[in-house]
């Protein structure tokens, strides 16, 4: 209900709505048909799904009903600024045919007794003359929520691949960028909010939303699917974001190194498909050790100058001094921690190939 009123409230009046109950057991359709009925002035229409088919099924069949030229995705817990589909469209209207979508600046948050609570700066997109793949990458990636995107378009590339049930929207995000131009709409404020849970986190150990080998292993298909299966160097990358590759690859590396170690060395494969010189980036002195023992000696270092870093984080979160990150499950990488300890740091006294301690 709290969406539909982000929709309700929208300052363009040319809109028509779908709402596509996923198989959902919270009353969508029903709770959903008497707020419209009521709240909204234009065309709509709710789709029941008679089973959960998952976020890319559901929004193929929103945009197969849709017959406007720009959509707006929007998923169920999220909410859209009142002025964006008018400020969007003001700048769709006028759009070249080679615009196969705009964007804007978006931003995180939680609610906290009805209130919105920021969690993080806002993520002012930049997607001006950057390769595709960069709609996968940093924190400020392309969010597909926060733009509309053309309807020919979408249906020219088969809108969202339904085999996926996380990274769709970045994945759609690639196809849209190298089928057309994605076009800046400037804001000072966000356009879209992305809400987060405060009550689960998202991506961890089994208590997560997502689980994070399947969420990480998936990530750097989905790169190399991205670059066609070549190397970063065929790839037309400024620096600047050949370098957030890089430490995308170093941070999603860490989390599965302390958590999954057989899935660590199927992400590092598959990232040495696109850099075969890869090495942790961050601490410096972990990389430069990268060069010379090998990348999960290199990791090891890491892990253990991280140690106090993480029980200061759980200390302060327990202490409520600092919020607990919404994102990442923290406590499944202290629970590792502690039983790699009980294991006598297995890890450490494991004798590693010279070939894994020298770089490739």
């Amino acid at each position: 209900r709290d969406t539909l009123d982000s929709v309700i409230a929208q300052n363009y009046p040319h809109i028509e709505l779908s709402v596509v109950d996923d198989g959902s057991d919270d009353n969508t359709g029903a709770g959903g048909r008497e707020k419209l009925t009521v709240d909204f002035p234009t065309k709509w229409q709710i789709i029941e799904l008679p089973g959960n088919a998952g976020p890319s099924a559901a929004r193929n069949v929103g945009l197969k009903e849709a017959s406007g030229s720009w959509v707006q995705f929007l998923d169920g817990d999220d909410f859209i600024a009142a002025t964006k589909l008018e400020q969007q469209m003001a700048y769709c209207v006028e759009a070249a045919p080679n615009v196969a979508a705009v964007y804007s600046p978006w931003r995180r948050f939680h609610f906290k007794n009805g209130e919105i609570v920021w969690e993080a700066p806002i993520s002012r997109t930049n997607m001006c003359g950057r390769e595709p793949i960069m709609c996968l990458v940093g924190s400020d990636r392309y969010l597909h929520g926060a733009g509309l995107a053309r309807r020919s378009v979408l249906n020219q590339i088969g809108g969202f691949d339904e085999t996926l049930r996380f990274w769709e929207c970045e994945e759609i995000n690639v196809r849209i960028a190298k089928a057309g131009v994605l076009m800046s709409v400037p804001s000072e404020e966000p356009f879209y909010l992305w809400r987060m849970h405060r009550e689960r986190t998202y991506i961890g150990g089994e208590n997560a939303r997502y689980k994070l080998t399947e969420v990480a292993l998936g990530w750097i298909e989905l790169m190399l699917k991205a670059a066609e299966f070549q190397p970063l160097t065929k790839l037309n990358l400024t620096d600047s974001d050949r370098k957030s590759i890089l430490d995308s690859f170093t941070i999603w590396a860490r989390r599965l190194y302390a958590t999954d170690r057989q899935a660590f060395r199927e992400f590092l494969g598959r990232a040495r498909m696109l850099d075969p010189l890869t090495t942790p980036t961050m601490p410096r002195y972990v990389s430069v050790a990268g060069r010379y023992i090998g990348y999960e000696w290199a990791e090891i270092i890491a892990w253990i100058a991280g140690m106090p870093r993480t029980f200061a984080r759980r200390t302060l979160e327990e202490l409520r001094l600092r919020p607990k990150d919404s994102i990442f499950d923290w406590e499944l990488f202290a629970t590792y921690q502690r039983r790699r300890h009980a294991l006598g740091r297995d890890q450490a006294r494991r004798k590693i190939p010279s070939s894994e301690r020298s770089r490739p």
